[in-house]
Order: C-alpha cells, then structure tokens, then sequence
C-alpha cells in the first residue's frame, strides 16, 4: 500500500512539475513544500511526545510509544526531503521570496540577519542533528531497557529528556518560523510556532490511537487496551484540540485587533473567494466536530468510535496544513485548479514516510517490555 503510494505520488508529482506553466515553477514549489510540511509536522509531533513521555512517563504514552519511536526515526528521511527546498532556496528564490537579494534589501536589518540563504541554512543542519541525535539516545536507551530491564535506564532518560525537551521545542518554534511563517517575511505571529507544535501534538496522538486501537484484538494490544487507556487517548485529543481551538481564535482575535498590515496578510490570503469556506470547514470539522464527539464517555471508552475520530481529525489535518501552507505559493483563483499536483506531493512523501515508517515499527516491539502499566491495569479491572 505505501510502495503504491509513492509510485502514484511521484508519477503525478512529475507530472505536475512539467505541466506547472507559473513563473519559477512557484505552483510545484508551493505543492511539495505542503506535502514536505505536513509530514514534517507529524515526525516532530513524534518527537515532541517522545520527549514529553520520557519525562512525565505517563501510562497513557506507553501505548503509542513504539508508534512515536517509529515516527521519530524517519527525522533523516524528512531531512533528506528538506535537501530540495535547500537547493532551491541556496541557489535562487522559487520558494522563498527573501532568498532573492533584491526582495532582502527592502527588509528591516534584524530580519536580513535572520534570513540571510547562509544562516537559515547552518540552523536548518543544526535543528536536524540535534532532533536525531536526542531521539537516537533515548530510542536506543528504551530498547536496551527492553532487554535487560535496567531501572538505571528510565532514570537516565527522565533527567536527559526534559531538558532537551525545552531546547526542542526553541528549535521547533524557530524551525517552523524559518520552514513556514518566512515564506510572507512581512507576516509576524508570536504564536506560530507553539500554534504548529500544537496541532503536531494532536495529530500524532490521533495517529498512534487509530493504528493502536486498529490492533487492539492482536497480541501484545489484546492484553492491554481497556476503557481507562481508551479515555485517556480520548481525554488526550480533546485537550490538544481545545488547545487547537484556543491558539486559533488567539492569534486570530489579536491580528484582528492589532489590523496591522504585516500581520493581516495572513489572513486576507486566506478570505479570499473559495478559500474563505475551506477555513470555515476547518474551524467547523476540525474543531467542533471532534471537540462535541470528545465530550462523551462512550465514545472515548468505544473503541471503534474513538478510531473515527482519531481518522476524522488526521484528515482534517491534511485540509488544515494545505490551508496553512499553499496560499503563501498561488491565489486563491488557481488554488483549487491545481489541487492535483499538491495531492501528489502529499501521497508522494506520505508514501515513502510510510514505506520507513513499518519497516521501523515492524523492527521493535509493539508495546514497551520495560514497563507493564498497561497491562496490570486491565488485569486488575478484569479481577474486578
């Protein structure tokens, strides 16, 4: 399924590169840096949460836990997609106007400092290494644990992830400055980066819950998922989306009443025609709908429930990044007509990331062997 994947993305990718008839094949540039973000946006959401379990080493992670360590080892692969747009950014401005000179002379001097083709590039190496070596470290520190069960490891790994957990989420904050919010330089949003690391959260818990909960009738999940897990991966989507909800109408209230030119652009791209309605959808399905089906009991201890739900927001997800992303690259009045090509960048990536993906997952254990949570939790609720 992923292998057709890629093959069908890349197929129509090409496809869409040769036909894309824009200046600077801005329409192709616009397209993969959508499908490039959105996968980006799920590998760190693994990221963060390895960081945040490794901390708090909740009850509720360990459940997706292998799901995130699988995720969090394709960080080269998203680097190894990133290599394009730094080609392309290094050696002209397809994709970010700032990398023109003469576009960088009309900026202010703190930001020509910033994003100058040589600085963006040394942070973009940096923010790499610094992801894969801290998930290198703890992924290889859990799987010894795995098989030696050494409680000097866990210990090890709660005082190594919170504090790299802070330097993480700089770097991520910084990351999607440079990767997303600096594709308009004249656009400023103090809540981007904690907005993008948000809805990253979320999506990844949504992701862990469907594959999980797909597998709760097989060994090891069988003797492991109980209404209590259940409740809580529900009660986990609905704070991160409340959360969605609250950076939203934050950063939306305040570029409104600030009326700031290099701040409502932001959103005066994305008001116009069509795409007014698709942010009406989002703020609709993307919040309401999970936020009201979140608030049952039922639905967070059904099983089956909770996994449309947890679909319903990962594809939601993809509408919401395209909106995020595309209207930096082409109007409005040609964004629908070429949804083709962003489609294919979509699957194209999502396809190879998925190839890495269950080659990772199928290499590890399912659930953690170091820690047995899960399962004294349904022993004892089945005792009872």
């Amino acid at each position: 399924m992923a292998t057709r994947m890629a093959v069908i993305g890349a197929i129509a990718l090409a496809a869409g590169y040769f036909t894309d008839q824009s200046a600077s094949h801005r329409v192709f540039a616009g397209a993969y840096h959508y499908g490039f973000i959105f996968w980006l946006t799920l590998t760190l959401g693994c990221t963060t949460l390895t960081f945040l379990h490794h901390t708090i080493r909740a009850q509720w992670s360990l459940s997706i836990l292998k799901v995130l360590e699988a995720g969090n080892k394709n960080l080269w692969l998203i680097g190894m997609f990133f290599v394009p747009i730094a080609i392309a950014t290094v050696a002209g401005h397809a994709v970010f106007p700032w990398a023109d000179p003469a576009f960088m002379a009309k900026l202010p001097i703190q930001k020509q400092q910033w994003l100058n083709p040589t600085a963006w590039l040394i942070r973009a190496v940096f923010y790499f290494a610094f992801w894969i070596w801290t998930m290198s470290k703890l992924n290889a520190s859990s799987k010894a644990q795995d098989l030696d069960r050494d409680e000097a490891r866990g210990e090890w790994r709660r005082s190594f992830a919170p504090p790299l957990g802070v330097v993480h989420v700089i770097l991520l904050t910084f990351a999607f400055t440079d990767w997303l919010m600096s594709l308009n330089p004249m656009f400023f949003s103090t809540l981007y980066g904690a907005w993008h690391m948000a809805t990253g959260i979320l999506m990844t818990i949504a992701f862990g819950t469907v594959l999980v909960l797909s597998m709760r009738t097989m060994r090891p999940f069988a003797a492991a998922i109980s209404p209590v897990l259940t409740k809580d991966l529900g009660n986990m989507m609905l704070g991160f989306t409340m959360i969605f909800g609250y950076f939203t109408i934050s950063q939306f209230l305040i570029i409104w009443s600030g009326n700031l030119p290099e701040e409502i652009v932001f959103f005066v791209q994305r008001f116009e025609g069509p795409l007014v309605f698709v942010g009406l959808a989002i703020v609709v399905f993307q919040f309401f709908g999970p936020f009201l089906a979140l608030l049952s009991g039922k639905g967070k201890r059904t099983p089956h429930l909770l996994i449309i739900v947890a679909a319903w927001i990962f594809f939601f997800r993809t509408i919401d990044v395209w909106w995020q992303v595309v209207p930096f690259f082409k109007s409005a009045s040609i964004a629908f007509s070429t949804l083709w090509i962003d489609l294919a960048a979509l699957v194209f990536i999502g396809g190879v990331w998925m190839i890495f993906f269950v080659r990772n997952f199928k290499q590890t254990e399912l659930l953690p062997l170091h820690d047995t949570r899960l399962q004294d939790t349904k022993l004892a609720l089945e005792a009872h």
